[in-house]
């Protein structure tokens, strides 16, 4: 009894406590038997079947947002797929077609700090960059765009209202604010619209163009 397969020794042992009389306690052990071991051969089955699918999804998942991160970032913006989205990276330095100073006075009654300039830090941000964007005008060419490029360089979570002028031969001209929060590490690009220039404004000529930013509060 000890050579018998453990599957028919065991059922073998289930029958003999019943009172089976007149079958063939051969067959109905042998096919009970097969019947256990396809039904094991095919869980097993089905368990392997069911992680390689999982496994497949699982990594077709993971390559669709690789391939997705890869191409935002190679795209210039985290989240983007657009391929003229701009790289705050690469607004460094005052980019400008025509000459800008820096003035250091504010001006406007709801600055709550002192004026800044490229590299100067307000609020925990700091100017890396500034783009400036130039459009027909009354006088010729006119500063009608202005994408300034701030980071945060601390650890802490920042929440600021930027705003930026412009001096045309020092008479002022103040854009609205731009509330933004910048977690630590990272840049903001915020973009100011002089469409005034283009408007009615009249400037001279020969104007000198000057501007800063400052802050303001978070609600003007």
């Amino acid at each position: 009894m000890s050579d018998v397969d453990p599957l028919i020794r065991r059922e073998l042992q289930w029958m003999a406590l019943g009172v089976l009389e007149n079958r063939d306690l051969s067959t109905m052990v042998i096919e009970r038997v097969r019947r256990r071991r396809r039904k094991r051969v095919l869980i097993a089955a089905s368990m392997i079947i069911s992680s390689i699918f999982i496994a497949s999804v699982t990594y077709i998942a993971i390559d669709s947002i690789s391939q997705r991160s890869t191409t935002a970032t190679s795209n210039g913006a985290v989240g983007s797929t657009d391929e003229n989205a701009i790289d705050p990276s690469e607004i460094t330095g005052v980019i400008s077609d025509y000459p800008l100073t820096w003035e250091q006075s504010v001006g406007d009654v709801g600055a709550i700090s002192k004026a800044a300039g490229l590299n100067d830090t307000l609020g925990g941000l700091t100017a890396i960059g500034l783009k400036v964007s130039w459009e027909q005008c009354s006088s010729g060419q006119c500063p009608t765009n202005w994408i300034l490029s701030l980071k945060n360089k601390t650890q802490d979570l920042i929440s600021v209202a930027p705003s930026l002028m412009v001096f045309s031969n020092n008479n002022p001209l103040v854009s609205n604010s731009r509330p933004t929060t910048v977690i630590p590490g990272e840049t903001v690009l915020l973009v100011f619209n002089f469409p005034e220039f283009t408007d009615e404004l009249v400037v001279a000529k020969n104007a000198s163009w000057q501007w800063n930013w400052f802050l303001t509060t978070l609600n003007s």
